[in-house]
Protein backbone atom coordinates (compact mmCIF):
# COMPACT_ATOMS: atom_id res chain seq x y z
CA UNK A 1 0.00 0.00 0.00
CA UNK A 2 1.46 3.11 -0.94
CA UNK A 3 1.83 5.98 1.45
CA UNK A 4 0.89 9.25 0.55
CA UNK A 5 2.71 12.37 1.86
CA UNK A 6 -0.83 13.86 2.54
CA UNK A 7 -1.72 11.08 5.17
CA UNK A 8 1.94 11.36 6.91
CA UNK A 9 0.84 14.81 7.52
CA UNK A 10 -2.39 13.56 9.07
CA UNK A 11 -0.95 11.16 11.45
CA UNK A 12 1.72 13.32 12.75
CA UNK A 13 -0.75 16.36 13.73
CA UNK A 14 -2.76 14.21 15.07
CA UNK A 15 -0.66 12.23 17.29
CA UNK A 16 0.54 16.55 18.26
CA UNK A 17 -2.58 17.00 19.55
CA UNK A 18 -2.96 13.20 21.18
CA UNK A 19 0.31 15.00 23.72
CA UNK A 20 -0.71 18.39 24.11
CA UNK A 21 -4.19 16.90 24.79
CA UNK A 22 -2.65 14.72 27.34
CA UNK A 23 -0.50 17.56 29.30
CA UNK A 24 -3.14 20.05 29.47
CA UNK A 25 -5.49 17.46 31.61
CA UNK A 26 -2.27 16.66 33.09
CA UNK A 27 -1.87 20.45 34.58
CA UNK A 28 -5.47 20.67 34.90
CA UNK A 29 -5.26 18.35 37.32
CA UNK A 30 -2.30 19.63 39.14
CA UNK A 31 -4.62 23.19 39.49
CA UNK A 32 -7.23 21.24 40.76
CA UNK A 33 -5.53 19.09 43.47
CA UNK A 34 -3.49 22.53 44.77
CA UNK A 35 -6.57 24.17 45.16
CA UNK A 36 -8.28 20.97 47.27
CA UNK A 37 -5.03 21.36 49.19
CA UNK A 38 -5.39 25.25 49.97
CA UNK A 39 -8.93 24.45 51.32
CA UNK A 40 -7.86 21.84 53.47
CA UNK A 41 -4.99 23.76 54.98
CA UNK A 42 -7.28 26.59 55.46
CA UNK A 43 -9.10 24.91 57.98
CA UNK A 44 -6.52 23.45 59.76
CA UNK A 45 -5.44 27.10 60.52
CA UNK A 46 -6.15 27.20 64.95
CA UNK A 47 -8.27 30.71 65.56
CA UNK A 48 -7.00 33.81 66.32
CA UNK A 49 -8.73 36.72 68.12
CA UNK A 50 -10.14 39.15 65.81
CA UNK A 51 -7.38 41.90 66.07
CA UNK A 52 -5.62 43.96 62.71
CA UNK A 53 -3.78 40.72 61.35
CA UNK A 54 -1.67 41.47 58.58
CA UNK A 55 -2.71 40.84 54.96
CA UNK A 56 -2.48 37.33 54.17
CA UNK A 57 0.05 36.51 51.51
CA UNK A 58 -0.27 33.32 49.02
CA UNK A 59 1.58 32.15 46.15
CA UNK A 60 -0.31 31.41 42.86
CA UNK A 61 -0.10 27.72 42.20
CA UNK A 62 1.70 26.85 39.41
CA UNK A 63 1.99 23.70 37.44
CA UNK A 64 5.14 22.13 38.87
CA UNK A 65 4.50 19.09 41.58
CA UNK A 66 6.94 20.54 43.64
CA UNK A 67 5.19 23.82 44.35
CA UNK A 68 3.87 24.42 48.00
CA UNK A 69 0.60 25.96 49.30
CA UNK A 70 1.32 29.39 51.08
CA UNK A 71 -1.63 30.32 52.96
CA UNK A 72 -0.69 31.50 56.61
CA UNK A 73 -1.49 34.20 58.57
CA UNK A 74 0.89 36.17 60.95
CA UNK A 75 -0.41 36.73 64.46
CA UNK A 76 0.01 40.50 65.92
CA UNK A 77 3.43 41.42 66.52
CA UNK A 78 2.95 43.01 69.83
CA UNK A 79 0.70 41.09 72.88
CA UNK A 80 0.23 44.20 74.26
CA UNK A 81 -2.58 45.08 70.98
CA UNK A 82 -4.76 41.98 71.62
CA UNK A 83 -8.22 42.62 73.43
CA UNK A 84 -8.20 42.42 77.01
CA UNK A 85 -11.65 39.77 78.27
CA UNK A 86 -13.17 42.09 81.02
CA UNK A 87 -14.61 39.56 83.60
CA UNK A 88 -17.19 41.66 85.79
CA UNK A 89 -16.35 41.02 90.20
CA UNK A 90 -19.96 39.87 91.78
CA UNK A 91 -20.80 42.32 94.36
CA UNK A 92 -20.14 41.62 97.81
CA UNK A 93 -22.63 42.50 100.65
CA UNK A 94 -20.74 44.21 103.54
CA UNK A 95 -22.56 43.85 106.85
CA UNK A 96 -20.06 44.04 109.13
CA UNK A 97 -16.35 45.40 109.74
CA UNK A 98 -14.69 42.24 109.20
CA UNK A 99 -16.41 42.19 105.64
CA UNK A 100 -14.70 44.89 104.14
CA UNK A 101 -11.45 42.74 103.10
CA UNK A 102 -14.37 41.18 100.80
CA UNK A 103 -13.72 44.78 98.99
CA UNK A 104 -12.40 44.76 95.30
CA UNK A 105 -9.84 47.63 94.92
CA UNK A 106 -10.22 50.71 93.17
CA UNK A 107 -14.46 49.16 92.48
CA UNK A 108 -15.63 49.88 95.62
CA UNK A 109 -15.58 52.08 98.80
CA UNK A 110 -16.51 52.18 102.52
CA UNK A 111 -16.86 55.27 104.88
CA UNK A 112 -17.00 54.98 108.17
CA UNK A 113 -17.35 57.60 110.13
CA UNK A 114 -17.05 58.62 113.96
CA UNK A 115 -20.20 60.19 115.94
CA UNK A 116 -20.13 64.01 115.89
CA UNK A 117 -21.37 63.75 119.54
CA UNK A 118 -20.13 60.38 120.45
CA UNK A 119 -21.61 59.32 124.32
CA UNK A 120 -19.52 56.22 125.54
CA UNK A 121 -17.90 56.28 128.83
CA UNK A 122 -19.34 60.23 129.23
CA UNK A 123 -21.60 61.63 131.64
CA UNK A 124 -24.68 64.09 130.66
CA UNK A 125 -26.39 66.06 132.53
CA UNK A 126 -29.22 67.80 131.85
CA UNK A 127 -31.38 70.88 132.45
CA UNK A 128 -34.70 71.50 130.84
CA UNK A 129 -37.84 73.68 131.68
CA UNK A 130 -41.64 72.30 130.97
CA UNK A 131 -45.32 71.31 132.37
CA UNK A 132 -47.72 69.37 133.02
CA UNK A 133 -49.82 68.27 128.99
CA UNK A 134 -52.55 66.56 130.59
CA UNK A 135 -54.05 68.57 134.03
CA UNK A 136 -57.68 70.28 133.56
CA UNK A 137 -57.39 71.36 137.01
CA UNK A 138 -53.56 73.04 137.57
CA UNK A 139 -51.26 74.70 135.55
CA UNK A 140 -48.20 72.65 136.63
CA UNK A 141 -44.62 74.74 135.49
CA UNK A 142 -41.26 72.98 136.44
CA UNK A 143 -37.64 72.75 136.01
CA UNK A 144 -36.05 68.64 135.07
CA UNK A 145 -32.63 68.19 135.91
CA UNK A 146 -30.97 64.78 134.84
CA UNK A 147 -27.90 62.88 135.25
CA UNK A 148 -27.10 60.25 132.88
CA UNK A 149 -24.17 57.96 132.32
CA UNK A 150 -23.73 56.53 128.97
CA UNK A 151 -21.71 53.01 128.77
CA UNK A 152 -21.78 52.61 125.47
CA UNK A 153 -23.66 54.53 122.75
CA UNK A 154 -26.97 52.54 123.23
CA UNK A 155 -27.09 51.92 126.37
CA UNK A 156 -27.17 53.90 129.50
CA UNK A 157 -28.46 54.94 133.02
CA UNK A 158 -29.92 58.29 134.30
CA UNK A 159 -31.34 59.53 136.72
CA UNK A 160 -33.97 62.05 136.69
CA UNK A 161 -35.74 64.81 138.89
CA UNK A 162 -38.86 66.97 138.13
CA UNK A 163 -40.03 69.98 140.37
CA UNK A 164 -43.10 71.65 139.59
CA UNK A 165 -45.55 74.81 140.61
CA UNK A 166 -49.10 74.31 140.60
CA UNK A 167 -51.53 76.94 139.83
CA UNK A 168 -55.78 76.62 139.38
CA UNK A 169 -57.03 77.32 136.20
CA UNK A 170 -59.82 79.03 135.58
CA UNK A 171 -62.42 75.72 135.60
CA UNK A 172 -60.84 74.98 139.14
CA UNK A 173 -62.03 78.21 140.14
CA UNK A 174 -65.69 77.58 138.77
CA UNK A 175 -65.46 74.62 140.07
CA UNK A 176 -65.47 76.20 144.03
CA UNK A 177 -67.61 78.91 143.15
CA UNK A 178 -70.39 77.28 141.68
CA UNK A 179 -70.18 74.08 143.45
CA UNK A 180 -68.05 74.59 146.57
CA UNK A 181 -65.85 71.98 145.77
CA UNK A 182 -61.75 72.64 146.97
CA UNK A 183 -59.86 71.99 144.32
CA UNK A 184 -56.97 71.21 146.92
CA UNK A 185 -59.01 68.07 147.26
CA UNK A 186 -57.75 67.08 143.60
CA UNK A 187 -54.75 64.97 143.38
CA UNK A 188 -51.49 67.04 141.87
CA UNK A 189 -47.76 66.34 141.44
CA UNK A 190 -45.05 68.46 143.23
CA UNK A 191 -42.16 66.34 142.38
CA UNK A 192 -40.64 63.19 141.23
CA UNK A 193 -37.06 61.63 141.70
CA UNK A 194 -36.28 58.40 140.19
CA UNK A 195 -33.76 56.48 138.10
CA UNK A 196 -34.23 55.21 134.42
CA UNK A 197 -32.65 52.64 131.97
CA UNK A 198 -31.87 54.89 128.74
CA UNK A 199 -31.73 52.87 125.28
CA UNK A 200 -30.53 54.54 122.10
CA UNK A 201 -31.28 52.89 119.30
CA UNK A 202 -31.99 55.52 116.68
CA UNK A 203 -29.28 58.08 115.18
CA UNK A 204 -29.25 60.03 111.96
CA UNK A 205 -28.75 63.51 110.57
CA UNK A 206 -30.90 66.04 109.47
CA UNK A 207 -30.08 69.46 106.90
CA UNK A 208 -30.84 72.57 107.69
CA UNK A 209 -32.16 74.96 104.55
CA UNK A 210 -29.23 72.18 102.48
CA UNK A 211 -26.64 74.61 104.40
CA UNK A 212 -25.65 72.44 107.32
CA UNK A 213 -26.17 69.20 108.84
CA UNK A 214 -26.93 68.59 112.48
CA UNK A 215 -27.02 65.37 114.14
CA UNK A 216 -28.96 63.44 115.96
CA UNK A 217 -30.23 60.79 118.15
CA UNK A 218 -33.65 58.81 119.91
CA UNK A 219 -33.84 57.50 123.31
CA UNK A 220 -35.82 55.53 124.91
CA UNK A 221 -36.14 55.34 129.16
CA UNK A 222 -37.51 53.29 131.43
CA UNK A 223 -37.76 53.17 135.11
CA UNK A 224 -38.85 54.04 138.27
CA UNK A 225 -38.99 56.60 141.60
CA UNK A 226 -41.24 58.44 144.50
CA UNK A 227 -43.53 61.07 143.75
CA UNK A 228 -44.54 63.96 145.79
CA UNK A 229 -48.25 64.51 145.82
CA UNK A 230 -50.77 66.55 148.22
CA UNK A 231 -52.22 63.31 148.60
CA UNK A 232 -53.24 61.45 152.58
CA UNK A 233 -49.80 59.28 151.31
CA UNK A 234 -47.73 62.41 150.74
CA UNK A 235 -44.46 60.49 148.95
CA UNK A 236 -46.20 57.45 146.67
CA UNK A 237 -44.00 54.78 144.65
CA UNK A 238 -44.03 56.01 140.65
CA UNK A 239 -43.39 53.94 137.33
CA UNK A 240 -41.87 56.59 134.82
CA UNK A 241 -41.07 56.02 131.17
CA UNK A 242 -39.58 58.56 128.68
CA UNK A 243 -38.67 59.45 125.54
CA UNK A 244 -36.88 61.91 123.72
CA UNK A 245 -34.33 63.01 120.78
CA UNK A 246 -30.83 65.04 121.45
CA UNK A 247 -29.75 67.25 118.58
CA UNK A 248 -25.82 68.36 118.42
CA UNK A 249 -24.63 71.58 118.66
CA UNK A 250 -20.95 71.29 119.47
CA UNK A 251 -19.03 68.25 120.76
CA UNK A 252 -20.06 68.53 123.92
CA UNK A 253 -23.49 70.64 123.62
CA UNK A 254 -26.68 69.50 122.64
CA UNK A 255 -30.32 70.58 122.65
CA UNK A 256 -32.60 67.97 124.22
CA UNK A 257 -36.38 67.37 124.53
CA UNK A 258 -38.13 65.16 126.84
CA UNK A 259 -41.80 63.79 127.37
CA UNK A 260 -42.39 61.82 129.89
CA UNK A 261 -44.90 59.40 132.05
CA UNK A 262 -45.41 59.10 135.18
CA UNK A 263 -48.18 56.80 136.99
CA UNK A 264 -48.77 56.25 140.56
CA UNK A 265 -52.13 55.37 142.87
CA UNK A 266 -52.88 57.64 145.58
CA UNK A 267 -55.25 58.80 147.97
CA UNK A 268 -56.61 62.20 148.07
CA UNK A 269 -57.67 64.16 150.88
CA UNK A 270 -60.75 63.42 152.73
CA UNK A 271 -63.35 66.09 151.69
CA UNK A 272 -65.29 65.42 154.74
CA UNK A 273 -68.72 64.06 152.88
CA UNK A 274 -67.61 61.16 151.90
CA UNK A 275 -64.70 58.88 152.13
CA UNK A 276 -61.70 59.15 149.98
CA UNK A 277 -60.86 55.71 147.83
CA UNK A 278 -57.13 55.26 146.03
CA UNK A 279 -57.14 55.51 142.79
CA UNK A 280 -54.04 55.85 140.08
CA UNK A 281 -52.78 58.77 138.35
CA UNK A 282 -50.86 60.05 135.33
CA UNK A 283 -48.64 63.04 134.91
CA UNK A 284 -47.58 63.53 131.21
CA UNK A 285 -44.67 65.87 131.60
CA UNK A 286 -43.12 67.76 128.62
CA UNK A 287 -39.41 69.33 128.86
CA UNK A 288 -36.94 71.06 127.02
CA UNK A 289 -33.54 72.25 127.25
CA UNK A 290 -29.80 71.39 127.08
CA UNK A 291 -27.59 68.42 127.40
CA UNK A 292 -23.80 68.89 128.97
CA UNK A 293 -21.37 66.06 127.77
CA UNK A 294 -18.29 65.32 129.81
CA UNK A 295 -15.52 64.63 130.04
CA UNK A 296 -14.28 64.97 126.62
CA UNK A 297 -14.33 62.14 123.95
CA UNK A 298 -10.88 60.24 123.89
CA UNK A 299 -10.37 59.91 120.20
CA UNK A 300 -11.76 63.32 119.88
Amino acid sequence: MKVQPSDIKSILLAAVLTVVGAQSKAADQVIDDQEILNIENLYKIPSVRKTDPKPVEAKTPSTSATTESVNTVTPPADINTMPVETVKVPEQKIENLTDLNKLSAFREVSVIQKKYLPKTERFQLYTGAGMTTNSPWFLNLGVKINLAYHFTESFGVELTSMFLTNSERQVAKEIRENNGVQAEKFVNTKSYVGADLMWVPIYGKLTLLNNSIIPFDMYFAAGGGTSSTNSQEGSVPTIHVATGQTFAITKSIAFRWDYSWSMFSATPVDSGTTKASKNSYNDLILTAGLSFFFPEAKYR
